[in-house]
């Protein structure tokens, strides 16, 4: 049995201090960074310091109340429901392609659309007629399970590989009406239209570990044939736009060319036809109709299809095609509130401007890739941090997509020195470099990084190829090279990195989201062993030493964010066995359902013990769970709190006091003009915050570099022309950064084991 204990709905929780907190005269601080070499090595590169006064409200200094009640874990687990096979229709049979296209498709320059606004290249569009008749006519069952979300071909998901996630920029093309025929119309628009797709932008960064980068400076509003918002130059990779393709009723259309292979190698072959064209009527009706089609089509761009595919019953005449036979993946179970379905579909709820839970949790399974988190380890691993040379020396792992090449860097740095790397370059197919040899030649091997040779000062890296097409690896690391081993893994999983056992090492859990059996990867010798398990849910799996290091072991907490419930997985027997316990309500436990929560991990105050502070995007409550856990049972204590604004929330000890901190990062370039913040918490569980000027748009790396124990920051910047990236260097006891000369990049490629707050 397992306890909880957290805020009960009938009490009263107090405030954190929100963000209208004690200033304690905070108003008066500039903005950081402003240590050593800012002016040149940042707000040259970044722009001109935010002004404080447009920085809004902050808190600038809080305290977090524990209320409680006792909350018990004694429910069994859940069965996922399952789902039939989709018969074949026997009319595909004999229908020939002209019958065919004419009722399910729709002729765009080079591209056919089916269900509207799902595109498909002519060879893919005519492979689906010929699958289609001939399952029909061998009255087979249609492989498809009715469980939509990704898009997927030859076994293949539809998923942005590791070097382009990171980096999914685009621009603003036309938009009607120009500005000589109404000047005040035009301009309105393209505001309505800049504003509208930066919020759905980061709705969707939010639920994955992407990030959509506005090159604002080619956008081209003005221009009939969008001038420099070009797709295939200036590093753009896709546009939106108005145009007459989309009219009346229509919201927009989603024209990518290489939707089977997802994935680019040289971007002039763009041609300019990665676009969005959004409806010149029914996207500026107003701003709810704006923002369902902006997150609609950007979910088409992440790869995602049609929610309502998935009901049998028929549609009603004239407002779906009912074509059930599109090749999907499931990644959740059926969602009549997605933002994927079309509303005037059988079994799709009225649409409204959010992402449903299960979007959420969808785009969280296909972008958000396992890794190791440094507060989960301590003193239980000599590797606390992300070190690849053997030396324990903190570094960074990139990862090249569609090659087996790999970059090592170790940084070489002293506390108080400038940060700087030894590079190394490396084979993740344990050849010497170039690296030749087939490796990742579709783009879509996810790297993780991880203690699995059970080796004390190096990590190792999971390649994870999703699915039955890909092959699976592990790079065991012996600090000087990578030698792969390779996987019999054909699962689409999850990956969750935990030290769920005895020892320094770690495991991975392969979550399967659903019925489906789980499995335990053990490393042991040399060897790989599978040892079966299975959560029956959909759920986030947040592992972290909730009970400490007196616990031994890591554990799981798992959120169902569609029944808004909690379970656990408490790893505390031999041979990896632990008690599995819930759901029990969230609501009870202060999490409020229907709410997207992006739950943040780490320890906050200090004590060796991981807790979680659950942000709710824009004006919706937040809460934090103290763990309060002892070596037997799992406990919380939770406290209420206030963040408003967009954020991508980032987890490093900023101050190096012991406790971790929470970077909320904002480009303060976007519309809205929100400026970053770091909470600095302290062992008592009060914070301060501190605002940062960080105008662009970055994808930050939080490491430990030089070793001081003061968490560093790489603003990795993926679409810089000239592959260099800002680094700020932590001054510890200061709360405040020095600003190192930027680092030059690898192109097209990966972090491994960059992550956010979960």
């Amino acid at each position: 049995m397992i306890a909880l204990s957290a805020c009960s709905r009938e009490e009263p929780v107090s405030p954190l201090g929100g963000e209208s907190g004690d200033t304690g005269g905070g108003e008066e601080q500039q903005p950081l960074p402003g240590g050593e070499d800012c002016d040149a090595n940042w707000y040259e590169i970044d722009g001109d310091p935010v002004p404080y006064q447009q920085s809004g409200p902050e808190a600038l200094s809080g305290l977090l109340a524990n209320y409680q009640s006792h909350i018990e874990f004694t429910a069994p687990p859940k069965r996922a429901p399952t789902y039939e096979p989709t018969p074949a229709d026997p009319v595909f049979a004999s229908m020939s392609f002209e019958t065919f296209a004419a009722r399910y498709g729709e002729r765009t320059g080079k591209d056919w659309f089916v269900e509207g606004d799902q595109p498909m290249t002519e060879a893919d569009f005519r492979a689906l007629h010929e699958r289609l008749r001939a399952e029909a006519s061998a009255a087979a069952p249609n492989t498809p399970v009715p469980v939509a979300a990704a898009y997927g071909v030859d076994g293949f998901d539809a998923a942005w590989s590791s070097g382009r996630k990171l980096a999914l920029t685009w621009c603003v093309g036309r938009i009607m009406p120009s500005p000589s025929t109404d000047q005040e119309a035009h301009e309105a628009r393209y505001a309505h239209m800049v504003e509208t797709v930066e919020w759905a932008t980061r709705a969707w960064e939010r639920a994955g570990d992407v990030n959509f980068i506005h090159l604002s400076e080619y956008d081209s509003p003005a221009s009939q044939g969008s001038g420099e918002c070009q797709p295939g130059e200036n590093g753009i990779h896709f546009r939106v736009r108005t145009g007459p393709e989309c009219t009346g009723s229509c919201g927009g259309h989603t024209f990518i060319e290489a939707i089977p292979q997802y994935e680019y190698t040289d971007p002039a072959e763009l041609d300019g036809t990665a676009e969005i064209v959004f409806g010149l009527q029914r996207f500026f009706w107003s701003v709810d109709e704006g923002r369902i089609n902006a997150l609609h089509e950007l979910g088409h761009m992440m790869g995602f299809t049609h929610e309502h595919l998935r009901w049998l019953e028929d549609q009603v005449p004239g407002s779906c095609t009912n074509l059930q036979n599109i090749p999907w993946r499931g990644l959740t179970p059926e969602d009549p509130d997605s933002v994927m379905g079309v509303d005037s579909c059988v079994g799709v709820n009225k649409n409204v401007p959010r992402l449903s839970a299960w979007d959420r949790l969808g785009a969280y399974y296909q972008y958000t890739w396992g890794r190791r988190r440094a507060s989960m380890m301590g003193v239980i691993s000599q590797v606390d941090d992300y070190a690849y040379d053997g030396t324990g020396q903190t570094g960074i792992l990139w990862q090249t997509s569609r090659s087996a090449q790999i970059q090592r860097w170790t940084s070489t740095s002293t506390p108080g020195q400038p940060i700087e790397f030894a590079v190394d370059e490396l084979c993740a197919n344990g050849g010497v470099p170039p690296c030749d040899g087939p490796f990742d030649s579709e783009g879509r091997v996810r790297p993780i990084p991880a203690l699995l040779s059970g080796g004390a000062s190096d990590l190792d890296v999971l390649f994870h190829g999703s699915g039955p097409v890909l092959g699976d690896s592990v790079a065991v690391n012996d600090g000087v090279g990578l030698e792969p081993l390779n996987l019999e893994l054909d699962w689409f999983s999850v990956p969750v990195v935990g030290s769920f056992g005895a020892g320094n090492g770690d495991q991975v859990l392969m979550y399967r989201p659903g019925g489906e059996g789980d499995a335990l990867m053990v490393f042991e010798d040399g060897d790989v062993t599978t040892l079966p398990m299975n959560f029956a849910g959909y759920a986030y799996p947040l592992a972290g030493r909730f009970r400490g290091f007196g616990g031994g072991r890591n554990d799981i907490v798992w959120y169902d964010p569609r029944n808004n419930e909690v379970s656990t997985w408490m790893w505390n027997q031999p041979n990896f066995g632990f008690n599995a316990n819930g759901p029990s309500d969230a609501d009870s436990l202060g999490l409020d359902a229907g709410v997207e929560y992006t739950p943040i991990v780490g320890d906050f105050n200090a004590d060796a013990m991981t807790d979680i502070f659950w942000y709710s995007a824009g004006s919706g409550a937040d809460i934090m769970w103290w763990s309060q856990s002892t070596p037997f049972a799992i406990h919380f204590a939770a406290a209420a709190a206030q963040v408003t604004h967009d954020y991508r929330p980032f987890v490093g000890d900023f101050d190096a006091n012991g406790a971790d901190d929470i970077l909320w990062f904002a480009a303060h370039a976007e519309a809205v003009q929100v400026t970053s913040k770091i909470w600095y918490f302290t062992e008592d569980e009060t914070y301060t915050s501190r605002v940062l000027s960080t105008q662009q748009d970055y994808s930050p790396y939080v490491a430990d570099f030089d070793d001081d124990g003061c968490s560093d920051i790489l603003w990795y910047k993926p679409d810089d022309p000239n592959l260099e990236s800002p680094i700020w260097r932590c001054l510890p006891n200061e709360r405040d950064f020095a600003c190192d000369p930027p680092l030059s990049t690898p192109a097209g490629a990966y972090p491994v084991g960059f992550g956010g707050a979960y």
